[in-house]
């Protein structure tokens, strides 16, 4: 008899016998092989033998069934054939162990028959009733969460067991802030892309904020009146909105309140329960603990990096997980190695310096200078002689003779920033030392040999300069032999919640004391702000809010007004264009961002990639 073998997940060193011609694995206890495991489907695939030879086919599943090779619709099953379901790997083997000798050879591994009398371990657990099986998930709930690392992939659990366990239309984390509740910004992208302007309960979100505690409302839409086991009525707009049943429970850490788990069914007569209520109510509480541990340890990793005394250079990092910074970091990868010069675009305070930075730093010419000027910082006159060197008595004031910051990095990496400031004529002797590795000093007749790789920046549209003739065509040609665009921070709103802990801890080590804490309303105030300064202003505000802070806790009232005024008002400056022209130009522009990366570009957009696809086919790209 063949079996199933689990070698990698929560239920690692399990074996389920297969019994039969073709047998169903899914998350629900009907299944013969049941997979506690959040991102397996209800009834994910099935085994079927034909002709003496088993095959996995995948049933329609959400999440996909996987080999090595990527995601399969079935899979021919030969003896140690391994296949993945969720984050649960399984080995076919088509030997079994038989006798108690056999049984002890695989090492202590419970053997799980799937012949409904002799089921034991899992299978006991999930009853068949309702609550056995909760009580099951949130065992798994837990052991995946302790696994997790930040606050996003905690509430990517929330979606999953949604979605699935609680079948749920509509999940949403929200955000404390000072007039009740704000949708976590990766919800409120997501949600208002697939269900428009639904309404949420509102109602029951302000009895969840006044009585601090999971509150349940549920009607069936033809129902006179709410069920029995409801905490509220049914709203007029929710009842005009179709939201049959919904319910919500509060992240609560110790007497502050976090976030809040919402989860809605606008399709459909089936209403929520009391059981599942206490099941949303015991993964709050399970996520408000992991929360806590997670805040105890960034203050506490904050607090040795202040303390560790020896002086080092420390690896250049790239915070954030958002797709288009994982493409700039492996860009930067690709690019560092390289000698030729790089281009890195973006608007002011997104980062370009600390990019120029890891380039050399992850480059062969680490060891040697990195040299750093600003362009638009230098007085026109000057120019020439910061970048090229003088000869005493070349001008008025040059009282001896100086190298420029060519020569200084001869050997290393030279970071103009601001490139798109410089002078014309100073544009020529910039590309003359590009082609040519030579620079001349003001006032001297000979040429000097330097070995430099040129790293540029600038927030202008260099191409657009050059065609108004403002900078030499030849010379951006020369720049953009690579070339990076760095995403403003509001088109990465994910990133901000890592920022933040950053910053923090950076700010601890400058002002030499603990890390502060967030106040929840403060926390939602950043995560909701425009960001028109980027990242440079989120670091700016955090150091002002830990020097202002009272009691290691930062409140709203320590936050700039611009902070807590909301979200800035986008001013569009360009003439008047058809939604659908709008449409294609951000596609396009962030599938530039992304590299052209289809996938990553429909992660950004939050939508299917058979969606962009379709979009793409529509505008003709």
């Amino acid at each position: 008899m063949p079996l199933l073998r689990v070698i990698d997940g929560t239920e690692k060193g399990r074996i389920f016998e297969i019994d039969g011609d073709r047998v169903t694995l899914g998350r629900e206890p009907e299944n013969a092989i049941c997979l506690p495991d959040v991102k397996a489907s209800r009834v994910h695939a099935e085994l079927a033998r034909k002709d003496g030879r088993w095959q996995l086919k995948d049933l329609g599943s959400s999440n996909g069934t996987w080999s090595e090779d990527g995601r399969i619709d079935s899979l021919p099953l030969t003896d140690g054939a391994t296949f993945r379901i969720g984050r649960t790997w399984l080995r076919f083997e088509n030997k079994a162990p038989h006798t108690a000798s056999e049984l002890a050879s695989v090492g202590g591994d419970t053997v799980v028959g799937l012949d409904k009398t002799h089921t034991s371990g899992l299978l006991s657990v999930h009853g068949g009733d309702r609550v056995s099986a909760y009580l099951s998930l949130l065992h798994h709930i837990v052991l995946q969460s302790i696994g997790a690392r930040g606050r996003d992939e905690l509430f990517d659990i929330l979606d999953d067991i949604s979605a699935e366990a609680l079948e749920g239309d509509r999940v949403a984390v929200f955000l404390p802030d000072e007039g009740g509740w704000s949708l976590w910004p990766p919800h409120e992208k997501r949600l208002r892309a697939r269900w428009g302007t639904v309404p949420f309960a509102g109602t029951l979100l302000a009895a969840v904020r006044e009585r601090r505690e999971p509150l349940l409302v549920a009607a069936p839409p033809k129902a006179k009146s709410a069920t029995p086991e409801a905490d509220l009525v049914p709203s007029h707009s929710m009842v005009q909105a179709g939201v049959a049943s919904a319910m919500a429970a509060p992240l609560r850490l110790g007497d502050e309140i976090h976030a809040l788990l919402y989860v809605d069914r606008i399709q459909g007569d089936k209403v929520f329960t009391r059981t599942d209520l206490e099941f949303l109510a015991a993964v709050a509480n399970q996520l408000a603990v992991q929360l806590a541990n997670r805040q105890e340890v960034a203050q506490l990793t904050a607090e040795v990096e202040r303390l560790a005394a020896a002086p080092r250079i420390k690896p250049i990092a790239i915070v954030g997980s958002d797709p288009t910074m994982q493409a700039v970091e492996a860009f930067i990868e690709r690019a560092a190695p390289t000698p030729s010069p790089v281009l890195v675009l973006g608007e002011s305070g997104t980062g370009k310096e600390l990019v120029a930075r890891a380039l050399h730093q992850k480059g062969r010419r680490a060891d040697r200078p990195l040299q750093i000027i600003n362009c638009a910082a230098i007085a026109e006159s000057l120019v020439d002689s910061t970048l090229f060197g003088h000869v005493k008595g070349a001008f008025t004031g040059a009282d001896e003779t100086r190298p420029g910051v060519f020569e200084l990095a001869d050997g290393g990496t030279l970071f103009l920033d601001e490139v798109g400031e410089l002078p014309v004529a100073t544009q020529a002797k910039l590309l003359r030392a590009l082609e040519q590795g030579e620079v001349q000093r003001v006032g001297e007749g000979r040429t000097r040999k330097v070995d430099v790789r040129l790293i540029a920046a600038t927030n202008r549209d260099l191409a657009a300069e050059a065609a108004a003739g403002r900078f030499r065509e030849d010379l951006y040609h020369r720049l953009n032999v690579l070339c990076v665009t760095l995403p403003p921070l509001r088109d990465r709103p994910a990133d901000i919640e890592p920022l933040i802990e950053h910053f923090l801890a950076a700010a601890a080590s400058k002002l030499g004391q603990a890390a502060c804490r967030l106040a929840p309303e403060a926390r939602t105030l950043l995560l909701r702000c425009a960001w028109p300064g980027n990242v440079r202003q989120l670091r700016n505000v955090l150091e002002r809010a830990s020097v202002l802070a009272t009691g290691g806790m930062i409140r709203p009232e320590d936050l700039p007004v611009e902070v807590k005024a909301g979200p800035a008002t986008v001013q569009v400056e360009s003439p008047m264009a058809t939604l659908a022209d709008m449409e294609r130009s951000h596609i396009l522009r962030v599938l530039e961002r992304v590299g052209g990366n289809k996938k990553q570009a429909a992660e950004v957009l939050a939508i299917d990639r058979s969606t962009l696809y379709a979009k793409l086919k529509q505008y003709g790209v």
